[in-house]
């Protein structure tokens, strides 16, 4: 007996509907229903194209997502055996650099290849001479008391200016003392012989820019493969090689005899993401959290599993219910030593630890009012099984491959509710071809519905004017973003490189027309657009489901047209979102020094100042009063959110028929 496989079984399915959809659009009069059937049908088309794109993907990505000095660059290491040679005793080292946090400088990607090579994505020259003439600032300021005033940069970037300028600390006897030294930085000692002028000068002329222009290191095999990995890697990720620049981004591509055993070729990469600090929803990982070939993994300590960056990171997607991220979000909760075993309730058992641990994650996600799958909520421990010689590495690896099959299963649950959807999508057409004509009472209730839905066109009667602006206590967007931006970031000097780059700062990821777009979205349900929008919302889905309890016929169409609806209100939502972005690059144009309001924000620092007065409080302010001026955002906004809404009303109505 032939199989018919998914491919032939939604070619043949996209055939019929077409079929159906030009026998009902013949029709000498198109009325409500045809229009209802019609509509219902196109919308099967365009979701079967969908299922079938995300069928077809061979290979998937794997993100992993984390705060820094979590474990996540770890957990990599140990899943995918990109360590030295197992031993119980915890000799093994990861390949990757690893540590408390602040050690990789940049994002990784690493992919299955026929032979082994690192590849960079470079900074650009001036981008590296901002970053020096950053660490210079930062060495001349290192005894300011004032925080508000005192520059702060990254670990990971200090270790790379360092080796960059050839500026380390070093170590000198104490002379007189037996034994005893006392560690030099160099950096500090040019800065006091030579000034700071001349100190900038002998930074930039040590850092010989302009020679950096190596891109790719292949494994020249004159040496074990494993150490070539790990020592070059390091060497990359700390900018000890003259020839490379501060990497962008890290590609590290691994012959297949490195990866004997490892289960990386699985998968199309892995991704291991620039860690989470005081902003989590950022730009750069939009483009894995929205990527339907991409697991994402998002990594938080045992203890406080889901950690806060990443509750708001997984809630500020999962608030968008028509996109299914829930299919492809993985939380991963890393536990330490024996974390599970002092769980209350467990009788110092591991697994029943772990099951107790993961019922309260899923019930954290349930009360945040999030979806979230218990079977996507995974443990692992690198360390579980060392230190102990009754366990062996194949013992240590069947740990990881049970790891692996889980992540595994999240893609096969993800396969089987689209092919369940299919199903779904054929009896339900089977239904419609079959079905009664609609009675004049259905008809009757599909007209109110449609008046109802139309009173809700003009968002304006039910969302008041002052929703967008300060009034009292509530404050309105412009000012909302300013509070995130006072703390986000909270150094002084990031904010003045943002401002000197017009409102981007790469090697802290930082975007701030990107972060106006989140902010006027709502990081969640009870913020901005998204609590403003609620009420309308509710009202037009109660307005649907209406339809479908009180009429049998109905049950067939609407249930599919509320998840249109939650793609139209999701749509919307980013729409206006993006509009923010857009007009937010345009009101702080030009982005250049010829710019009065970039000057000004760049000539706060160093400026004297009042007691009174901050550096963070002026540039604030000044940004405030940019947002604010001419047209202000907030009004803006208000227009945006008006017209947008009445066009997803328009494109609801339109299922009908009506407009």
């Amino acid at each position: 007996m032939l199989t018919i496989t998914w491919q032939e079984e939604i070619a043949s399915l996209k055939q019929d509907l077409r079929k159906e959809i030009n026998k009902i659009s013949g029709h000498s009069e198109i009325n409500i229903p045809n229009h209802i059937c019609i509509n219902n049908l196109k919308s099967k088309l365009e979701r079967l194209d969908e299922i079938e794109k995300i069928l077809s993907i061979e290979k998937y990505k794997i993100a992993f997502i984390g705060t820094v000095g979590q474990g996540k660059t770890t957990a990599i290491c140990h899943l995918f055996n990109l360590i030295s040679d197992f031993h119980v005793s915890k000799n093994t080292k990861e390949l990757l650099s690893t540590g408390s946090g602040k050690t990789t400088i940049c994002e990784v990607i690493i992919k299955s290849a026929e032979k082994t090579y690192i590849e960079i994505e470079p900074y650009t020259v001036d981008e590296m001479e901002n970053l020096i003439f950053e660490f210079c600032e930062y060495i001349a300021d290192k005894n300011n008391t004032q925080a508000d005033q005192k520059t702060i940069i990254s670990t990971e970037v200090e270790r790379a200016i360092r080796n960059i300028i050839k500026m380390n600390f070093y170590n000198k006897k104490i002379d007189g003392v037996k034994n005893k030294t006392k560690r030099i930085d160099t950096a500090k000692e040019k800065l006091d012989l030579f000034g700071f002028v001349e100190f900038k000068k002998l930074a930039l002329n040590n850092a010989n820019l302009q020679s950096r222009i190596t891109n790719k290191i292949e494994f020249d095999h004159q040496k074990n493969e494993q150490e070539w990995i790990k020592n070059t890697f390091a060497a990359i990720n700390n900018v000890e090689l003259e020839e490379f620049a501060i990497p962008r981004k890290i590609y590290l591509y691994l012959s297949y005899d490195v990866l004997s055993g490892s289960n990386l070729s699985q998968f199309d990469s892995v991704v291991d993401t620039k860690g989470l600090d005081e902003n989590p929803i950022r730009k750069d990982l939009q483009k894995y959290i929205e990527s339907q070939d991409t697991i994402c993994l998002f990594v938080t300590p045992f203890n406080d599993a889901p950690e806060a960056n990443i509750r708001n990171l997984i809630g500020y997607y999962l608030t968008s219910k028509s996109k299914d991220f829930h299919h492809r979000f993985v939380t991963l909760v890393l536990p330490h030593k024996n974390q599970p075993e002092q769980v209350n309730g467990c009788d110092g058992d591991w697994d029943t630890g772990i099951q107790i641990r993961k019922e309260e994650v899923q019930t954290t996600f349930r009360n945040l009012n999030l979806d979230f799958f218990l079977e996507n909520i995974l443990f692992y421990d690198a360390f579980r099984y060392y230190g102990d010689d009754i366990y062996t590495k194949e013992y240590v690896q069947a740990d990881k491959n049970e790891f692996i099959e889980a992540i595994a299963d999240v893609v096969e649950r993800r396969q089987n509710i689209l092919l369940d959807e299919i199903k779904n999508i054929q009896e339900n057409f089977t239904r419609i071809k079959n079905g009664d004509a609609l009675t004049i009472a259905e008809i009757k209730a599909i007209e109110n519905a449609i008046q109802r839905i139309k009173d809700l066109r003009d968002l304006s009667k039910s969302v008041p004017s002052h929703n967008f602006k300060d009034q009292g206590q509530d404050k309105g967007f412009v000012t909302k973003y300013v509070e995130h931006y006072r703390t986000n970031p909270k150094a002084w000097n990031t904010k003045h490189a943002i401002h000197s780059n017009f409102g981007y700062y790469d090697p802290k990821n930082i975007d701030i027309y990107y972060d106006m777009r989140v902010i006027a979205e709502g990081r969640n349900e009870d913020e901005m657009l998204k609590k403003f929008t609620k009420p309308a919302k509710q009202e037009l889905e109660n307005i649907l489901n209406e339809l479908t309890s009180a009429n049998e016929s109905l049950k067939t169409f609407i249930p599919e047209l509320v998840i249109q609806f939650h793609s139209l209100y999701d749509n919307f939502i980013s729409e206006v979102g993006k509009k923010i972005q857009k007009k937010a690059e345009e009101k702080l144009s030009p982005q250049s020094e010829t710019s009065k309001f970039w000057e000004a924000l760049i000539n706060e620092k160093g400026k004297v100042r009042p007691p009174d007065e901050t550096y963070t409080d002026n540039v604030c302010q000044t940004l405030k009063n940019e947002l604010e001026k001419d047209k202000s955002l907030n009004t803006f906004l208000e227009i945006q959110t008006v017209k947008h809404w009445e066009k997803l009303v328009i494109k609801l109505l339109s299922f009908f028929g009506d407009k």
